[in-house]
């Protein structure tokens, strides 16, 4: 047994899903675009489309910079993007504003 995240376990090689996760219908599992990004996702992204490092972004919203990066992570997500380029990209070509 290898120790998963946050004390589970599992036979090696094979991955855990929490018991919450696991039980979502998968109805609720929504593909990448289909969910709109919120005011503060897009204010994370327009400021890094700007050039703004996380750090930057972070001191200008007044969050930390973990929170930049968490909504980034989701940004990329809901845009179906590989990376904050990519995010960036797709949020103009799709006319989100930012």
């Amino acid at each position: 047994m290898v120790p998963g995240r946050h004390g589970c376990t599992a036979p090696e090689g094979r991955a855990v899903l929490s018991p919450a996760v696991a039980s979502r219908p998968a109805e609720r599992v929504r593909a990448p675009g289909d969910e709109p990004l919120s005011t503060r996702e897009r204010e994370v992204l327009a400021l890094v489309a700007r050039g703004t490092s996380n750090r930057g972004a972070a001191e200008q919203l007044s969050i930390g910079e973990a929170t930049v990066k968490t909504h980034l992570t989701d940004n990329c997500g809901k845009l179906g993007a590989k990376d904050r380029a990519a995010a960036v990209a797709t949020a103009y070509d799709r006319g989100i504003p930012g």
